[in-house]
């Protein structure tokens, strides 16, 4: 336990305009993630609650039949199973927390952030 550095974890690239950080907790996992302007998220659930926090940015999210559109400073809470996806209508840095930690991820299991 200790302090961590945003800027001594490495970008992963995941895709075209799409770059993540993520910091491993035994309940959670922390992501910042580094989306690009015009980049769709497609849809896609997981077992994780998921906590999205707009740093930088501006970013329009389709869940549970309602559209909620973000810029920064503001959260939207998804809970566990629902179905989202998302849009980004600027340059975003986006933290997003998930509780359970995203064991998918781990198996490298996340096309959707891909576009796939």
């Amino acid at each position: 336990m200790g302090p961590i550095r945003w800027e001594e974890i490495p970008r992963e690239k995941i895709a075209e305009g799409v770059e993540r950080q993520v910091i491993w907790g035994e309940k959670g996992t922390l992501a910042r993630f580094f989306f690009a302007k015009g980049l769709h998220v497609a849809p896609h659930k997981h077992e994780a609650e998921q906590h999205t926090y707009v740093l930088e940015g501006r970013m329009r999210i389709s869940a549970a039949g309602r559209d909620f559109e973000l810029c920064a400073g503001e959260v939207l809470v998804i809970p566990t199973w629902i179905e989202h996806e998302v849009w980004f209508l600027e340059d975003c840095v986006v933290l997003d927390f998930f509780s359970p930690p995203r064991e998918d991820w781990k198996e490298g299991r996340q096309a959707y952030l891909k576009g796939a």
